[in-house]
């Protein structure tokens, strides 16, 4: 069906959502509330807001201020409240879009990768093409360096061999649904699988199993696992969710955080791609749990290629009637802050406001989403949940160790000839996954991301599990040429980058870590006061940041000094 509108001729295509050509059309109202409507039947709620401004962002290309004042005015707010969202996050943008905009990963895996003489080629081939690049901290794919997203797909393998074949399509002007196929490779499979990725799996088998149990019968089925959320933290899951059915409330929500932002993650890419159905099933028994009327997938703005594949997945659940009745699945986009990933702060964020994490107490399963009861918990969680419910507790149990049960894919990147993902019990030791991905010469590895544990190759045995250091989950191998100093400066940069800026001992500190660590490195005479001065710094920030970020951005230079003063 096609129809006119104001001298543009749009098929129903036209309008999909999100587009990937970048053939942008001009600003235009009517057009604009189509698509806001086409994601959503009442676009114009107040807790909407962002996701009204992503869907602009990428449909027109940009937020202009006359569609940032248009938007405004639908949504009953004041302007300032849409230009705080827009200032907050990285991918919203009023300027005009080019043919192509790419972002490039700048963690240190990709510095180490050879990321700056890629770009400068790029800078001096492209100089006259419709072209944008830009770096941003993590794209989840750090097992494929480099890789880029352009025009929101993933283009991987990047190298100067190849580099004159992307910028002849650039300079073309070759729309990137048209590149050849060798740029997009899917490449999500497992280097090595467990239990709980080559299960035979029956959709919808865990589910009926609970349509037979109470809600207590459930949570205690989850409790007689042990199962402990699988982003990090490690909460008991039982806990959680049980903490949130008793609250005395007619309305809870639930959300699954699929906001992962930390360089060298990308497991969810797997999970939402490969394992599906899994996490939605999840998400289905975790609401039956805890009597939710309404369930979120927050999706990071980088993974908005994954968008369509997750609609179709959850209108497959509807169409056989799981979802649609008393519960259903809405995902939410985000629009680049990987403070996002903290749960309290992507409660904000869904609610349409700025993603500042909030003071605990109290806690989302007191008070979450609208103020109402909420469980978070990541992908890798739900879909845990799945095959908890469908093998039993005791088959979870068989793997891992008491205090961690199961097993945990673990994202792995860096110098080794294997990188991407593992699944392995919890409580197996660091050198034995060295040892699978072809790291065991590593000089160093970077373990929990960059708030985690740096250990060296004396700490190989150290277990990956919720009781050790670091924890697991994204591993960062580094061999022997490797400079401590430049993965302590790259991580510093990140934390200062992706800090929100709400308090000041982390707005502050941040930066003013990283002047500290260029003074330890470029002026040996002043090292100690230096050392002392990261220290006192650390403790500070530790004691008074507002959020988790600033609790740990520390943590890379304190790697750095204890390194430094155990071989001086």
């Amino acid at each position: 069906m096609c129809r006119r509108l104001r001298g543009h001729r749009l098929s129903y295509a036209a309008t999909n959502w999100p587009r990937w050509d970048h053939h942008f059309l001009p600003w235009d109202p009517t057009l604009a509330e189509q698509l806001l409507r086409q994601r959503q039947p009442t676009p114009f709620r107040p807790d909407w807001l962002l996701q009204g401004l992503v869907t602009l962002q990428f449909s027109f290309g940009q937020v202009s201020a006359a569609a940032q004042l248009w938007l405004a005015n639908h949504c009953g707010v004041a302007i300032t409240d849409v230009r705080a969202l827009m200032s907050f996050y990285h991918f919203l943008r009023e300027s005009e879009p080019p043919r192509y905009q790419l972002y490039f990963a700048n963690n240190i895996v990709e510095q180490q990768n050879g990321l700056e003489p890629i770009l400068n080629r790029l800078r001096s081939k492209l100089a006259s093409a419709d072209c944008r690049l830009e770096t941003t901290s993590c794209i989840g794919q750090s097992d494929r360096p480099l890789s880029a997203l352009v025009n929101g797909l993933p283009v991987v393998g990047i190298n100067q061999d190849n580099l004159d074949e992307l910028c002849q399509l650039l300079n073309s002007g070759v729309p990137v649904g048209r590149w050849p196929e060798h740029w997009f490779p899917p490449a999500d499979d497992l280097r090595h699988a467990g239990p709980m990725t080559r299960y035979d799996y029956h959709p919808g088998m865990a589910l009926r199993h609970c349509q037979k149990l109470s809600s207590e019968a459930i949570i205690g089925l989850i409790s007689q696992a042990g199962l402990r959320g699988l982003g990090g933290a490690g909460f008991p899951t039982a806990l959680k969710w049980l903490g949130c059915q008793h609250q005395p409330a007619a309305t809870r929500y639930l959300i699954c955080n699929a906001d992962e932002g930390e360089p060298g993650t990308f497991k969810d890419r797997y999970y939402l791609r490969q394992q599906t159905d899994p996490v939605i099933e999840g998400m289905l028994i975790a609401a039956r749990a805890i009597g939710a009327s309404q369930g979120f997938i927050y999706l990071r703005a980088e993974y908005l290629y994954l968008y369509h594949h997750l609609q179709q997945r959850l209108e497959e659940w509807r169409r056989q009637g799981y979802l649609g009745r008393d519960f259903d699945i809405e995902v939410q986009v985000g629009a680049g802050a990987y403070i996002c990933g903290e749960e309290s702060a992507l409660i904000n964020s869904l609610a349409g406001q700025r993603g500042i994490p909030r003071p605990k107490p109290p806690f989302p399963g007191e008070r979450g989403l609208f103020d109402k009861p909420t469980v978070v918990n990541n992908v890798e969680t739900f879909a845990a949940v799945t095959c908890i419910i469908q093998q039993g507790p005791a088959a979870f149990r068989e793997q891992g160790s008491d205090t961690s049960p199961g097993t945990r894919v673990h994202s792995v990147s860096g110098d080794c000839p294997r990188p991407g993902l593992y699944e392995l019990a919890q409580g197996t030791p660091l050198r034995r996954l060295l040892q699978l991905c072809g790291g065991e010469q590593a000089g160093c590895v970077q373990v929990g991301g960059p708030s985690g544990a740096l250990l060296f190759p004396e700490q190989f045995d150290s277990t990956l599990d919720f009781d050790s250091p670091g924890r697991g989950g994204a591993i960062m191998v580094f061999d022997q040429t490797r400079s401590v100093a430049d993965i302590a400066g790259n991580f510093t940069r990140f934390f200062r980058y992706e800090s929100c800026g709400f308090c000041t001992p982390c707005r502050a500190g941040t930066v003013a870590l990283e002047h500290l660590l260029k003074r330890l490195q470029q002026q040996p005479e002043r090292r100690l006061q230096a050392m002392e001065d990261i220290m006192e710094l650390s403790e500070l920030m530790a004691e008074t940041s507002h959020c988790g970020l600033g609790k740990t951005a520390a943590l890379p230079a304190r790697n750095l000094i204890s390194r430094w003063v155990a071989h001086d």
